[in-house]
């Protein structure tokens, strides 16, 4: 396990560069040069070797001789590993919610994130929108059914593995099609969850996972966006990066 950190420039370093790989700022084989990163930071380079270090034990960035530093890329296997792990650990905390009961608060916020996922596929929003909102709305649907599911250690080893795989979305493009299949497992995986339906809720999100992967990986279910590439190295569109998906 990494010491804690004391500086707060290494922090400060380390939160940086992690959401810029996250985001995929940083794309996958970027090189990470430590002064240029330096001068983008605003910081001296003796943070941004701390971060590098801790971003490589993170499995985020890899270190090679006589190249230095660079962006993790991860394969079509390394995906298909990774949504295995996904599967198995998120059914799981799905199942412990379901099997526990939503608090009020959470049920509400939930029933209030469908709630307005759904509006965005009845009222012809166009597809650049819909895609943005969607994946907010879709991370924190993710989020809450897990905040609760009363297994701290289990939400830490969910927060692990979506790290990792998330630099790769951004190389992706879902079809509007796919964002609502997407949004129709949501509602059937609440449902279970809300009428107590354990096993049955747990059996919704690994299709949910499943499904993901293969859109991922599978080039009849999606593809790269090749009308709109981005190299590694190169500063995504104006209006920030892509939201990036739990599933």
């Amino acid at each position: 396990m990494c010491s804690a950190i004391t500086d707060p420039q290494q922090g400060d370093a380390y939160a940086s560069m992690r959401g810029m790989i996250l985001s995929g700022e940083l794309a996958m084989g970027r090189r990470l040069v430590e002064t240029w990163l330096a001068e983008r930071l605003g910081l001296s380079r003796t943070p941004i070797r701390e971060a590098l270090r801790r971003l490589t034990s993170d499995g985020l960035v890899e270190f090679t001789p006589n190249r230095g530093h660079q962006v993790v890329s991860f394969s079509a296997r390394d995906v298909a590993e990774i949504y295995s792990c996904r599967a198995l650990l998120e059914s799981e905390a799905v199942r412990l919610t379901a099997l526990q009961g939503l608090p009020p608060a959470a049920q509400a916020h939930l029933e209030a994130l469908v709630a307005d996922a759904r509006r965005l596929f009845t009222e012809a929003t166009p597809s650049a929108v819909l895609r943005q909102r969607f994946l907010q709305l879709n991370n924190a649907f993710h989020d809450t059914l897990y905040r609760v599911c009363g297994n701290a250690t289990l939400l830490r080893m969910i927060e692990r593995n979506l790290a990792i795989p998330a630099g790769i979305r951004s190389y992706f493009h879902f079809s509007d099609a796919q964002l609502a299949a997407s949004q129709a497992a949501h509602e059937g995986i609440l449902r279970a969850v809300l009428a107590g339906e354990d096993g049955r809720a747990a059996a919704l999100m690994r299709e949910h996972i499943w499904s993901a992967k293969d859109c991922m990986i599978d080039p009849a279910a999606s593809a790269p966006d090749t009308a709109n590439p981005q190299p590694p190295g190169v500063e995504p569109p104006a209006g920030g990066p892509p939201v990036l998906s739990r599933a």
